[in-house]
C-alpha cells in the first residue's frame, strides 16, 4: 500500500507540471515554495516538532539530509532544463535509469540476492521506460556544452537520490520517517528560497499568486511521495531491489495512462509495447 501511495503521488506530481505552462507558473518559483509546502505538510501530518528536528541534526545521520536536501533542488532544475532543451522523454529515462545505483547498492552492500528473474525484470523495467517514454521527436538544439552534460547529471543525481533515500532509512530504523522527510525539504526550502530572492533582486522574475498556488498543489503530493517511498522501504514486504524498479515502473506508466486520459495524448507503438514490457516487469520483480 505505501508503495502503491508513493507511486500515486509521484505521478500527481507529473500531472502537475504538466499544468504549469496553461497558468503561467514559475517553475523555479513553485519548488521554492513547494519545499515550504512539504514542511508545513509533514508538520501538519505528524507529531514531530521543532525540537525533534534540531536534536535529529545533531544525530550521525542529520547531516546527510541536509545534503541531500540540496541535491534534490539541483536534481529538480536539471530535470526541468532537461526538459526543455531535448524534450520530456529524455528528461524522464535519465531520471528513471537511476534506479540501478539503489539495486547496486542493495546487491553489494546489502547483501541482497538477485535471482534471474529478478535481474530480467530490472532490465525489462528499465528498457520499457525508454519505450514508454518515447514521445519526443525532437532533440536538443542549444550547441552549449554543458547542456550536453545535463541528462548525464539527472541519471546521476537521480541515482545518488534514490540511493541515499535508502541509507537514511536504514539509520532510522524504529522511527517515524516524517522526521527525515522534514529535514530533507528543510534543506530544499532553504536553497530554492535563496535563489527565488536573487531573481527578484536581480529584476529576472516577480513574485506572482500563480507560483505561490502551483507550489502548494506541488508541495502536497511532493511530500507524501518521500514519506511513503521511506515507509515502502520499512517494510519487509519487497527487497530494497524490488522497491525502486517498482516504484520507477509503476511512475511511468500511470502517468503515461492518465496523460492519455486526461489530456487525452496518443500512444504510439512503442509507447504499447513499453507499457506491456513494464507490466511483465512488475511481474518478475514482484515475485519472491
Amino acid at each position: 500500500m505505501f508503495l502503491l501511495l508513493s507511486i500515486l503521488c509521484s505521478t500527481i506530481i507529473n500531472l502537475v507540471f504538466r499544468y504549469f505552462p496553461k497558468y503561467q507558473v514559475d517553475n523555479q518559483q513553485a519548488i521554492a515554495v513547494n519545499y515550504w509546502t512539504c514542511i508545513a505538510t509533514g508538520l501538519l501530518t505528524s507529531d514531530i516538532s521543532l525540537h525533534v528536528l534540531v536534536d535529529n541534526y545533531q544525530t550521525s545521520w542529520g547531516p546527510y539530509t541536509a545534503l541531500l536536501g540540496l541535491l534534490f533542488v539541483s536534481v529538480f532544475f536539471g530535470m526541468a532544463v532537461t526538459a526543455q532543451k531535448y524534450g520530456i522523454s529524455v528528461s524522464v529515462i535519465a531520471a528513471k535509469m537511476g534506479v540501478i545505483f539503489p539495486v547496486l547498492y542493495a546487491f553489494f552492500f546489502l547483501k541482497e540476492g538477485l535471482t534471474a528473474l529478478l535481474i530480467i525484470g530490472i532490465v525489462m523495467s528499465l528498457v520499457s521506460v525508454y519505450f514508454v517514454s518515447k514521445k519526443d521527436k525532437s532533440f536538443a538544439t542549444s550547441k552549449t556544452k554543458w547542456v550536453l552534460l545535463l541528462p548525464l547529471f539527472v541519471l546521476l543525481g537521480s541515482g545518488v537520490i534514490d540511493t541515499s533515500l535508502k541509507i537514511i532509512e536504514q539509520q532510522i530504523i524504529g522511527q517515524s520517517p516524517a522526521a527525515a522527510t522534514i529535514m530533507i525539504f528543510c534543506a530544499a526550502a532553504l536553497l530554492g528560497t535563496a535563489i527565488t530572492i536573487y531573481r527578484i533582486v536581480t529584476k529576472k522574475t516577480v513574485l506572482t499568486r500563480q507560483n505561490l498556488v502551483g507550489g502548494i498543489v506541488l508541495g502536497i503530493p511532493n511530500y507524501f511521495s518521500i514519506f511513503f517511498l521511506l515507509k515502502a522501504l520499512q517494510s519487509d514486504f519487497f527487497t530494497t531491489s524490488q522497491v525502486y524498479p517498482l516504484n520507477n515502473v509503476g511512475i511511468v506508466v500511470l502517468s503515461t495512462v492518465l496523460s492519455v486520459i486526461i489530456f487525452k495524448e496518443r500512444l504510439n507503438k512503442k509507447n504499447i509495447i513499453g507499457i506491456v514490457m513494464a507490466l511483465v516487469a512488475i511481474v518478475l520483480i514482484s515475485l519472491p
